[in-house]
C-alpha cells in the first residue's frame, strides 16, 4: 500500500472518490446529452458533479479561486486556484465507454500543488502533492503503490498516446501527420483514449511511455501534469519548454523519449495536397 497522505491531499482523495461514485451510479443513465462546440458533448452529469465539487471546495477551502469547465471562474481571496474537470471524457461517458475520469488540481504561487485523477470504471485513483511524489490506488481492490520514474525507452520501443481536438480543422491534419510519423518510426502503437487526464496519469504509471496533445484547457491537464512530474516524467509544450501548466500543446514522457518526441513533433507539416 502507499504511504499515509498529507491532510489536504486526503481531502482531495475523498472528493475524487465521491465524484467518481456519482458518475458510476449514473453510467448508462446520462439523461440529456447536448452539443457544446464542434463535436464536444455535455451531459447533465457534468454540471451535477461539478456543483458537488465546487460546494465541497467552498466549504473546506473557503476563499480559494476555482476554475471549472462548466461553471467558469469563481474568484477567491485565498491565493490558491483549483482546476476542476468533473468528467474528462464526456463523449466516452455518453457512449458508455469506460475511459473517463474526474480531474482535480490545486495551484499556489509556486505552481501546481495537489493533483488527483480518478478513473472510477478502471478503478484507478492517481494522487500527487508537490515534492511528495505520486501514487496509484485501486480503491475497489484495496491496493496501491507509489509511482517511480518511467522506464527509459526509445521511440521504437514506446507505446504512445494522443488526442484530437473537438474542432475538426487543420489541427486534425497536423495531428494525423504526427501519428503517421510516430507509427512509421516504429513505435509499438499510438492510442487515443479520449481523456487527457488519464493519458497523463498513464505516463506516470508507465502504462504508456509518451503522450502528446494540442488544444486542451487548464482543467484537462493540471492534475495529470503534476502526477506525471511527481512520478519523474517531463511535461512540457511541444517545443520542450517547461512551464507551470501547459494546455495549448502538451508533451509528457520520460527524459530520453521526451527528447526524441520533441524532435519528431517539430517536423514540418505538409498540408493535404502537398502544400507546405
Amino acid at each position: 500500500m502507499t504511504r499515509a497522505l498529507p491532510e489536504d491531499l486526503q481531502i482531495v482523495r475523498e472528493m475524487s472518490l465521491s465524484a467518481g461514485t456519482l458518475l458510476l451510479e449514473s453510467m448508462g443513465k446520462v439523461g440529456r446529452v447536448r452539443q457544446k462546440t464542434g463535436t464536444e458533448l455535455l451531459t447533465d452529469l457534468d454540471k451535477r458533479v461539478e456543483d458537488h465539487l465546487i460546494e465541497t471546495l467552498s466549504r473546506v477551502f473557503p476563499g480559494d479561486k476555482v476554475v471549472a469547465e462548466e461553471s467558469g471562474i469563481t474568484e477567491g481571496t485565498g491565493g490558491r486556484t483549483w482546476y476542476i474537470d468533473p468528467l474528462d471524457g464526456t463523449t466516452n461517458y455518453a457512449h458508455g465507454h469506460p475511459f473517463f475520469s474526474v480531474s482535480i488540481a490545486c495551484a499556489d504561487d509556486e505552481g501546481l500543488l495537489l493533483g488527483a485523477v480518478f478513473a472510477p470504471y478502471l478503478d484507478e485513483l492517481y494522487l500527487a502533492r508537490r515534492g511528495n511524489g505520486a501514487s496509484l490506488e485501486r480503491p475497489r481492490h484495496a491496493t496501491g503503490r507509489d509511482l517511480t520514474a518511467p522506464a527509459v525507452v526509445g521511440v521504437e520501443q514506446a507505446l504512445l498516446a494522443t488526442g484530437f481536438p473537438y474542432q475538426r480543422d487543420e489541427k486534425v491534419d497536423r495531428n494525423t501527420t504526427h501519428v503517421a510519423n510516430f507509427l512509421k518510426a516504429g513505435c509499438h502503437g499510438v492510442r487515443r483514449g479520449g481523456s487527457a487526464a488519464i493519458d497523463l496519469a498513464h505516463v506516470a504509471a508507465g502504462t504508456v511511455d509518451g503522450y502528446w496533445e494540442m488544444s486542451l484547457r487548464p482543467w484537462d491537464s493540471a492534475a495529470g501534469t503534476l502526477i506525471a512530474r511527481e512520478a519523474g516524467a517531463l511535461v512540457t509544450d511541444f517545443a520542450g519548454v517547461a512551464d507551470r501548466l501547459h494546455y495549448e500543446t502538451v508533451l509528457a514522457a520520460a527524459p530520453g523519449l521526451h527528447t526524441e518526441m520533441v524532435a519528431m513533433l517539430a517536423r514540418p507539416f505538409v498540408r493535404p495536397g502537398g502544400e507546405a
